[in-house]
């Protein structure tokens, strides 16, 4: 009994770990949407200020702000793939305490339909 009740609280925990990695990819999501929004805006500007006759200086901020937003989403989408192989390791501990226990253990007062992984409520 007490290797069983180990392995649940082992599986709690990897349970814990599998929500905390999901939320992170989660926010990587966002953030990456916002990003590529970022990026996207640029383009535009970038289309307008070649039919404007604009200043040296403005195509030159407008170069260094591309350069950063190419940046900002290279480094999240690296921080995706990191934080995608968590989740994926994450999710294969799960599966092999659901093969060893047969089941996965809810944590006591928690509502798997109330909470997301995020710790959002459902409505």
């Amino acid at each position: 009994m007490s290797e069983n009740a180990d392995l649940e609280k082992r599986a709690l925990e990897a349970l814990l770990a599998y929500r905390k990695a999901l939320a992170k990819v989660e926010a990587l999501e966002k953030e990456e949407a916002s990003a590529h929004q970022a990026l996207d805006e640029w383009r535009s500007r970038v289309e307008k200020s070649t039919s404007d006759a604009a200043s040296s200086i403005a195509k030159s901020n407008l170069v260094e702000a591309g350069q950063n937003a190419i940046s900002r989403l290279h480094d999240i989408r690296v921080a995706m793939s990191e934080a995608t192989a968590e989740l994926k390791s994450a999710f294969t501990t799960l599966v092999a305490f659901d093969d060893a226990l047969g089941y996965l253990p809810i944590p006591e007062g928690t509502d798997a339909n109330m909470e997301d992984a995020d710790g959002s409520s459902k409505e």
